[in-house]
């Protein structure tokens, strides 16, 4: 990649259909091979990429790695090589940063209020008082390191302009990806065989550190935040899947299951399983988790449901792309297809396993 930032053209509008991918894409239509799928997977952070019409608006000193890190860009070569490699896998796509609008948080009834509170909040945590984000960081304006994304208007007209391209911007972007989520799944659901299992994967990827200044991931987070070797379950229940004082977006039984299955296909033994893949610490699962898992309780069966998957980014990265985002820098490494196409195998052998052996 080169060191410029990632823009999409100005005026793009996303059709549905770019979002979709399934293995016979181009072959057979999603509704012909429909019944057949048992797994959809969501990349709502899968792009790094900015509107062009915020140019105007984004902070100088932001550099190509800094708005990679601030996304989960690995998930869309993961996902997209996962639904190539197993045919009961469907997976959507976000095209756009989460920048626009985070489609892993809940719709904002007003984005551009939610954005001048956080901007209020930050003035507040940079002069050194306690200050947290949640509930308005449906647009966040600053990397998980602080540094500064988007620049903060200095007068009523700027923040109207910034308001307008934020708006329109998620219309032509992330609100197609949220209504392609919804109309798969309602096509999945009525193509269901009785008694046939259905999840819906929130795919999400991050490091055990964050950003110095100059561009190496060496800060390491607090141990409450860090993720195990491989990879977080979420179901908003305990570290053991089962329910801790809210309803289960899926059973406890079928998060151990599919844990028990990825750990397996991918070379893990059931100690090492154990210490690789974690549930509900630190990430219970987000808006995503929490809004398709509730779609899907009235269904009433045990292997139905929803699940957060945040990968460890180490595990996805190779040892030299790994090396050179732990010195300092301002470019981003091409992902090896390679290596996430071995992931995604794995990923689809662990699904056959679970489609052979029904709890």
């Amino acid at each position: 990649m080169s060191k410029d930032l990632l823009w999409i053209e100005a005026g793009r509008r996303f059709r549905p259909e770019e979002l979709v991918f399934w293995q016979a894409r181009g072959r057979q239509a999603l509704s012909e091979v429909a019944e057949g799928v048992d797994t959809l997977v969501l990349g709502p952070h899968a792009s790094a990429a900015f509107p062009a019409e915020l140019r105007p608006h984004i902070a100088p000193a932001l550099s190509l790695r800094k708005q990679c890190d601030y996304s989960d860009c690995l998930t869309s070569t993961l996902g997209r090589a996962w639904a190539a490699a197993d045919a009961g896998v469907v997976y959507i796509e976000n095209p756009v940063s989460r920048l626009v609008q985070d489609a892993n948080r809940a719709p904002p009834a007003d984005a551009l209020g939610g954005l001048q509170e956080f901007f209020r909040r930050l003035a507040r945590q940079r002069s050194g008082e306690p200050a947290g984000f949640g509930g308005v960081d449906a647009i966040r304006p600053i990397t998980f390191s602080g540094e500064d994304v988007l620049l903060e208007p200095t007068s009523p007209a700027e923040w109207q302009a910034l308001g307008e391209v934020l708006r329109e911007a998620a219309e032509r972007t992330v609100a197609v990806y949220r209504a392609c989520c919804e109309q798969v799944l309602e096509l999945l659901v009525e193509k269901r065989p009785p008694g046939a299992p259905l999840r819906v994967i929130s795919l999400h990827d991050t490091m055990n550190t964050k950003m110095r200044a100059d561009g190496a991931i060496v800060v390491e987070r607090p141990a409450e935040d860090r993720l195990p070797d491989w990879m977080n379950l979420g179901n908003r229940g305990d570290e053991q899947g089962d329910e801790a004082g809210e309803p289960l977006s899926l059973s406890g039984a079928e998060l151990r299951r599919i844990a028990g299955a990825w750990a397996q296909a991918l070379g893990l033994s059931e100690e090492e399983g154990q210490r690789a893949i974690r549930l509900n610490k630190p990430y219970k699962g987000a808006y995503e988790t929490q809004h398709f898992g509730a779609l899907l309780r009235p269904l009433g069966q045990a292997q139905i449901g929803a699940l957060q998957l945040e990968f460890r980014r180490e595990a996805l990265l190779d040892p030299a792309a790994l090396a050179r985002l732990h010195g300092p820098g301002q470019d981003w490494p091409e992902p090896d297809a390679g290596h996430l196409q071995a992931i995604a195998a794995a990923l689809a052998q662990a699904g056959q396993a679970l489609r052979a052996k029904p709890a």
